[in-house]
């Protein structure tokens, strides 16, 4: 964020709209999907890091998800199938979610500009391969940025790939699942923002992205940060947790355990922004949503005060402890 730049809050991003409805809709949806047939066994082990047995985290939206006692992975246990993904993400969902994208588009941008800025930083440069580009925030920033990359965006919504050759025609744009992508060489920088969370098989993900990325190239990607000031608070409310959709929760921890058995190098795991954890906890506590304990009485009460909002947030950012990290890794 720049230094002009007002502090973005949750309800900057998360517009009323989207918070109103998303429930509603998420109890629709998993509705559906939980009628189908899934052959997934309920796993005993951590994906992650192989530790036995699981524990039993919440149930959200009819789907049990379990936490590793070890590396502290979230995720819902069993994972559902491609016929279930396969449904959900073709509801209406997506449209609601292309939807409130629109309508906090130019809010959200400030997220990505600081990401530039990284990616720059560590020498990223050239054919840039954005996956999960979704209807163009990513490629707006960039262009706002000045940023000299060659574009690729990925997506595997249809109508997110219309909308975005439409608003950038001069974009590379492949219409379908990363997994399946065949290229003529590898990219210099690939990045993917909040997109992990949604990925079953990470390994099978690492592993497509390490043949995707240059020897001497950049992967750089965001996703949810368990291990953070908001979901200390949060716990088991939190609003990230979204299955059949998000159905594996990380934190820098579970991070060092995947990059190394794929190839990758970890060069570097920041949280960039902490203003959003702080008018989320403070938007929990308006709603009557946070047990006293999580919070104690002092931060009950000096929440209350902007100054030691901004000092806390600084402080959050620093300590790499922000509700959203993005990590930099290089090919091993």
């Amino acid at each position: 964020m720049t230094a002009a730049a007002k502090p973005l809050a949750f309800d900057d991003i998360h517009t009323q709209k989207k918070q109103q409805q998303l429930t509603q809709m998420m109890h629709s949806i998993a509705a559906k999907v939980r009628g189908m047939p899934n052959a997934n066994s309920t796993r005993s082990a951590c994906p992650v890091c192989a530790h036995a047995p699981v524990d039993f985290f919440v149930n959200a939206f009819g789907f049990e998800m379990s936490q590793c006692g070890d590396c502290g992975l979230i995720f819902c246990n069993p994972y559902p199938s491609l016929a279930q993904l396969d449904v959900y993400y073709n509801s209406e969902m997506k449209s609601f979610e292309n939807e409130f994208f629109r309508e906090s588009f130019d809010k959200r941008i400030n997220i990505f500009l600081p990401r530039i800025e990284l990616i720059q930083r560590y020498g990223g440069k050239g054919r840039l391969l954005d996956i999960g580009s979704a209807i163009g925030i990513f490629p707006e920033a960039l262009k706002r940025a000045g940023a000299p990359f060659h574009l690729t965006c990925c997506d595997l919504s249809v109508d997110a790939c219309a909308e975005l050759k439409q608003r950038y025609p001069d974009t590379d744009v492949i219409c379908g699942n990363v997994l399946d992508m065949a290229v003529d060489e590898p990219f210099d920088v690939v990045t993917l923002w909040d997109t992990v969370e949604h990925i079953v098989d990470l390994d099978a993900l690492l592993k497509k992205l390490r043949g995707l990325c240059a020897p001497d190239g950049l992967l750089v990607f965001s996703t949810p940060n368990t291990h953070s000031f908001e979901w200390m608070v949060a716990g088991h409310q939190h609003v990230q947790i979204l299955p059949p959709g998000h159905v594996n929760l990380l934190n820098p921890r579970c991070i060092q355990h995947l990059l190394p058995r794929n190839g990758f190098a970890l060069v570097d795991l920041l949280t960039l922004n902490a203003s959003l954890d702080i008018s989320y906890v403070q938007k929990l506590m308006a709603q009557k949503k946070v047990d006293d304990h999580r919070l104690g009485v002092f931060l009950n009460e000096a929440l209350a005060d902007e100054q030691f909002c901004t000092m806390l947030s600084s402080y959050l950012v620093e300590k790499r402890m922000a509700g959203n990290m993005v990590v930099v890794a290089r090919p091993a």
